[in-house]
């Protein structure tokens, strides 16, 4: 997978030009249904660990979901754009917002470089499994950079909530695709340039990971900036093992 490029043509659909747009519209965003289901779960998720927790905000763009979160001391938020992160010094509800320490980190999430097991929860909301991919490596990142015992919340474009947007030929592309062994699989998504999945293959993966366990369910929003529906997972890295001597 060519991870660069694919954060590049990432760079050229939000540019100076969009963000202000794309900030714009977390203001229309906040008042739906859609936003509201996905910030209560962010709430519940992170008011579950019972502490002040260290978060990870994967694609975070304007900041649309920072007032979601709770009992946080610290708060990295990663954008391969850096005109809609710097949208995000003004976030959507930022009176709402009770991060003590935020920073802002302009980078491709997919070569992203941080401490191993830095964070107790990870998010990403509306980035991989559209235009960016959601596979082995990205799923290892995540898990790596989670503490043990650490949550990560992310989601995944239904693909058969799209064909009713695409031609004839895209939809047999998009169907030919989710049959294809990975080696082919991943020079189609590429060429297609969005990376939507069904549930089997996102099933598939969890299962392969590392990850303790996993809850994957579906969405359906009618929200004008989301229309569709999309895969929630919810995944859990196993707490250390007490018995197992650090090594030094």
């Amino acid at each position: 997978m060519h991870y660069q490029r694919i954060g590049n043509e990432v760079q050229l659909l939000y540019d100076d030009a969009y963000a202000p747009l794309y900030r714009e519209s977390d203001e229309v965003e906040v008042a739906t249904d859609n936003h509201r289901q996905i910030c209560e779960t962010l709430a519940g998720i992170t008011r579950s660990f019972g502490r002040e927790i260290s978060v990870l905000d994967l694609g975070c763009g304007t900041g649309r979901y920072f007032h979601c979160i709770e009992r946080v001391n610290w708060l990295v938020a990663v954008d391969i754009s850096l005109p809609v992160l710097l949208q995000a010094r003004r976030p959507v509800k930022s009176e709402q917002i009770k991060v003590k320490k935020v920073d802002l980190i302009c980078a491709n999430i997919f070569e992203l470089e941080l401490a191993p097991d830095s964070f107790d929860f990870i998010y990403s909301i509306g980035v991989l499994g559209e235009f960016s991919p959601f596979d082995a490596r990205v799923c290892g990142k995540m898990l790596d950079l989670l503490k043990p015992g650490g949550k990560v919340l992310f989601t995944v474009v239904d693909v058969t909530s799209k064909y009713q947007f695409m031609s004839w030929k895209r939809r047999v592309a998009e169907t030919v695709s989710s049959f294809l062994p990975s080696s082919l699989q991943r020079p189609l998504r590429e060429r297609l340039k969005t990376y939507f999945m069904n549930r089997s293959q996102l099933e598939r993966l969890m299962r392969r990971s590392g990850f303790m366990r996993h809850e994957i369910n579906l969405r359906v929003s009618t929200a004008a900036h989301w229309i569709g529906a999309h895969y929630e997972c919810l995944a859990t890295k196993a707490k250390a093992d007490p018995a197992t001597p650090k090594l030094r």
